[in-house]
């Protein structure tokens, strides 16, 4: 293949400059002919010095990476090698670029294509006046107008918190009340099953307070629970471990 001679040009990049070579040789980006392609890339690289170019780092990056092409080439391929080709990886960068570099000369083409463009502006349409008939607006009138808007701005707010009363109730418990009931319980008998604790619970917040008791109170080392391994675990034993009745000032409600 004959020697091309380059003018050097402001490359956007090492890619640029690499698919420059590949035009200039005629070649296709699957067969390039990497002993002429890097001879001709440093080439452009040294000339780029004398011209007192900067040469960037990326264009050094790239031209390692054709050395470990061109090296790769020249020795044997062991039989088990499943490292990547660095030549498959360079032409997977190479169609990424082309894609772009296409795109980006799309839309630089279609940048300006509507400065030529004019439109016409929008007619501005004049609204007919008002016509107003004061024989209508007498007092009365502009009291039903009020009363119509108020209950209209009446619908747009929230309901008063009154309207609920009746219908949803807000139950407050005491645990302290719950701990002191188990507890006069438990200190009467030597043991009650955990289910027997809930015995006339009448509201799921009396049930949460119950619960809630019997973890304070097995905090404070004040009962114990034993599961028999041939009865049900979901209902232990409850009993009492301590002869004083828990501190009521200890539990927060």
């Amino acid at each position: 293949m004959e020697h091309l001679s380059f003018k050097v040009l402001d490359f956007e990049g090492p890619l640029d400059l690499l698919l420059a070579l590949i035009r200039k040789n005629k070649v296709s980006i699957y067969d390039i002919p990497i002993n002429v392609i890097v001879s001709q890339y440093f080439d452009v690289i040294k000339q780029m010095k004398e011209d007192n170019l900067d040469v960037s780092s990326e264009f050094l990056v790239l031209a390692a990476t054709l050395l470990q092409i061109k090296s790769r080439m020249l020795l044997p391929k062991p039989e088990e090698d499943d490292e990547e080709d660095p030549k498959e990886e360079l032409i997977r960068r190479l169609e990424e670029y082309k894609k772009i570099k296409a795109a980006a000369k799309y839309l630089d083409e279609r940048k300006n294509i509507g400065d030529s463009m004019f439109f016409k502006q929008p007619d501005r349409i004049e609204k007919p006046p008002a016509e107003w008939n004061y024989s209508k607006l007498t007092p009365e009138n502009l009291v039903l107008a009020y009363k119509q808007a108020y209950v209209k701005m009446e619908r747009r707010q929230p309901p008063p918190r009154r309207s609920f009363e009746g219908i949803v109730g807000h139950e407050r418990v005491s645990v302290r009340s719950r701990v002191k009931y188990i507890w006069d319980r438990l200190v009467k008998r030597t043991g009650v099953f955990f289910k027997e604790l809930f015995a006339g619970v009448k509201s799921k917040p009396e049930a949460i307070a119950s619960f809630l008791a019997v973890l304070e109170m097995i905090r404070m080392n004040k009962i114990s629970v034993e599961y028999d391994e041939s009865g049900d675990i979901s209902n232990p034993l409850v009993s009492a471990e301590s002869d004083t009745a828990p501190d009521l000032g200890d539990i927060e409600d």
